[in-house]
């Protein structure tokens, strides 16, 4: 697994994270133009963890610019696809940082790109949203809100995340509406349009956190 993820992929600079290597397809890589039909014979699931999404770049470079959102905590990136974010946290100090994706090629990608990049991190493909409780301080959620039906029971697992005490950070590619009493804004960055590694549409995301409803503020970013 871990040799075709190296063959299919080109090591990459995110546009809006150029701090960060990640293995991505490329329009240099084979798979660009690639169908599911062949992606069918390679023996690959859709390959979300090799495209540098929207939500996770906003994410990533809000850590960046703000490391103590995280440092000295334990996170977790929750849906981490490549890693982003998890990548991120680490360089920013974070204490220890859990990569979660329920695919198991994007943990081998995951770790392939914190290799690249100098950390190690640990990884988990259990479904978190089964979790009854939140052993983090600090949850990453990378375009994770993607489409309103599956949005529903993410949100309800975040909302007991920040009323448990972690702070929920979500980057937001605008694909789902947010209610702004439940999330408070942070941040604002344009970035790439899905799988535009090249930068060259543009959009407007953001980065929240969302609010505790257990009656306790959650920590500061």
């Amino acid at each position: 697994m871990q040799n075709d993820v190296v063959a299919y992929t080109q090591i990459a600079r995110p546009f809006l994270v150029p701090e960060i290597q990640l293995r991505l397809i490329t329009h240099e890589s084979a798979l660009w133009n690639s169908d599911e039909g062949w992606l069918a014979r390679l023996g690959w699931s859709l390959p979300y963890w090799a495209f540098a999404w929207p939500g996770g770049q906003v994410l990533a470079r809000y850590l960046i610019d703000h490391p103590e959102a995280v440092r000295g905590r334990r996170v977790l990136d929750f849906g981490c696809g490549g890693g982003s974010e998890a990548i991120a946290a680490l360089l920013c100090g974070a204490s220890s940082v859990m990569a979660n994706d329920l695919d198991a090629r994007a943990l081998v990608a995951v770790r392939l790109n914190a290799e690249l990049n100098g950390v190690t991190v640990e990884t988990t493909a259990d479904n978190q949203l089964d979790s009854l409780e939140c052993v983090h301080d600090v949850i990453l959620a990378g375009d994770m809100l993607y489409d309103a039906a599956m949005s529903v029971g993410v949100l309800a697992w975040l909302q007991r995340c920040a009323d448990g005490g972690a702070l929920v950070l979500v980057g937001d590619a605008g694909r789902v509406p947010l209610s702004a009493d439940d999330f408070e804004v942070l941040a604002e960055y344009d970035a790439p349009f899905d799988g535009d590694v090249r930068g060259t549409t543009l959009w407007r995301c953001r980065v929240s956190r969302l609010r505790s409803q257990a009656g306790f503020r959650t920590p500061s970013p």
